[in-house]
């Protein structure tokens, strides 16, 4: 499943994959004088360019750290490991800080994430600990997080372990509950989305850019169908089965961004997106709310549409559709592959996104009186 998935991915695997082995195969042959740099120093290059790149500086003030969390005992592929790379910004104490949670895309790191993103330069600037899970070889052989097998075995097994280890480091750091976020792209932006709808009462919100429509595919070869094409079949039915307890849902605030020129993952499963979290936020309504739509940074290389769906003014799925961007991290550091340097910073706009936004972990006490769907 894993070739037939790295045949349909993307077009330029094999080609990168290539390169990378050449590359690896010229640095043998280096007298071992020149090369004592530490094996991480590759991670941190993580193949932005088909040429070989010169090395990015880390401009962050903090602590990084790359460790293991043991998950409970799982049959799957986890083996109850799961990597993960940990930043603590230079504030002292850390207790009370809120966290993020980054997921990393096919043929990514979780440095590459931190990297092309600046996460970690924001969280210094804002005071946030960032948590970067990594998915191994091992496990998907393009490190792809299995978002398009959401059963047991895979998907809801990577997703469960995600959330294990964010209430690990929630407890041992004393980190704010009530203020824990998810984020990722493209295939981890689809991880963030099943892990969220999994575990609601853990995360305040999530953020998912250049990711797929949810609970389409069951299967790598669909998976890829899903993003070229978006679903067939109405999008807030195929969230149902994605969530455990679906009368009891708390909401999950949402901030979904696309390029709109996005030949990897089809723009539609943007929208298809943006319509399953209206459901799941407004299934407890009368009727859907109406967008509030707004043109942000006309005439500039950050312009994009916004479509806001408001709850007491707040914002809680908003769906940002980059104008003239492809698939990469909108406003990251385009010298690592699936970042683009032009569009909103996309980091700075997630932030301000979870910022207004708190987990209650107050039960429910509304009873479900489901909307009627257009497409039904």
């Amino acid at each position: 499943m894993a070739k037939k998935l790295s045949t349909l991915f993307f077009s330029t695997v094999k080609r990168m994959a290539r390169l990378q082995r050449q590359a690896l195969k010229t640095a043998t042959r280096l007298p071992a004088k020149k090369r004592a740099a530490p094996a991480r120093s590759s991670v941190a290059r993580g193949g932005p360019t088909l040429k070989a790149p010169a090395p990015i500086a880390v401009a962050w003030a903090g602590t990084w750290q790359n460790l293991v969390h043991k998950t409970s005992p799982s049959h799957t592929e986890l083996l109850g490991r799961l990597a993960y790379s940990l930043y603590r910004p230079p504030t002292r104490p850390i207790a009370g800080l809120p966290l993020v949670v980054m997921l990393h895309g096919c043929q990514q790191t979780a440095h590459d994430l931190a990297l092309g993103t600046r996460m970690n330069r924001l969280a210094d600037a804002k005071g946030f600990v960032v948590a970067y899970p990594q998915q191994t070889r091992r496990v998907q052989a393009l490190r792809c997080w299995r978002w398009f097998q959401p059963d047991a075995a895979h998907g809801a097994a990577e997703a469960d372990a995600i959330a294990d280890l964010t209430r690990t480091l929630v407890a041992r750091h004393r980190l704010d509950p009530a203020r824990v976020y998810l984020a990722g792209m493209s295939a981890g932006a689809c991880m963030a989305g099943l892990t969220a709808l999994r575990h609601p009462r853990l995360f305040a919100a999530v953020a998912m850019h250049s990711g797929a429509v949810l609970g389409d595919a069951h299967s790598a070869q669909a998976g890829v169908h899903t993003m070229r094409h978006g679903a067939q079949r109405p999008p807030a039915r195929l969230i149902e089965a994605l969530v455990p307890a679906l009368d009891h849902f708390p909401g999950m605030p949402v901030i979904i961004l696309h390029g709109q020129r996005d030949r990897v993952v089809a723009l539609l499963n943007a929208r298809q997106l943006a319509q399953q979290f209206v459901y799941l936020n407004w299934m407890f309504a009368a009727t859907e709310p109406l967008p509030k739509v707004s043109v942000m940074g006309a005439g500039t290389t950050r312009e994009y549409l916004r479509e806001d769906y408001l709850q007491a003014r707040k914002p809680v799925v908003r769906l940002c559709l980059v104008k003239g961007a492809g698939h990469g991290w909108s406003g990251g550091d385009h010298r690592l592959k699936f970042h683009a340097k032009d569009g909103p910073n996309a980091s700075l706009a997630m932030w301000r996104f979870f910022d207004v936004h708190r987990r209650d972990t107050a039960p429910l006490t509304i009873r479900r009186s489901p909307i009627v769907l257009a497409n039904d």
